[in-house]
């Protein structure tokens, strides 16, 4: 396989805003704000009931069905961790998508 510099810089490129796209993709379902987006949506559609719970209903409800009080403060902390991590992983997989655009068009723009 030879690949001048330039396709291989697409490659690349593609392959950084893929994997970007994958973390923002696993990482929202941590993200605490976006729950609560979701949320208000959901209910203001009418679609909250007690057989299709929100996603702060889903939280809540982990969080209140821990067996003892440190359960609850244990699990309360890594949602707030994991919300915290979302949020700066949100940022670098942004950072990442927008590399990975900029290298495709470069090296599409080099192509020609």
């Amino acid at each position: 396989m030879d690949l001048s510099w330039n396709e291989w810089l697409m490659l690349a490129g593609g392959i950084i805003a893929v994997l970007g796209v994958i973390i923002l993709w696993t990482t929202g379902k941590h993200d605490l704000k976006g729950a609560a987006i979701d949320s208000v949506w959901q209910t203001a559609r009418g679609r909250r009931t007690a057989d299709n719970p929100t996603a702060l209903d889903e939280k809540w409800n982990a969080i209140r069905n821990e067996a003892s009080v440190t359960g609850k403060a244990r699990r309360t902390i890594f949602t707030v961790i994991a919300h915290f991590l979302a949020q700066l992983l949100a940022v670098v997989a942004t950072i990442m998508v927008l590399v990975g655009i900029v290298m495709l068009g470069l090296g599409y723009y080099w192509w020609q």
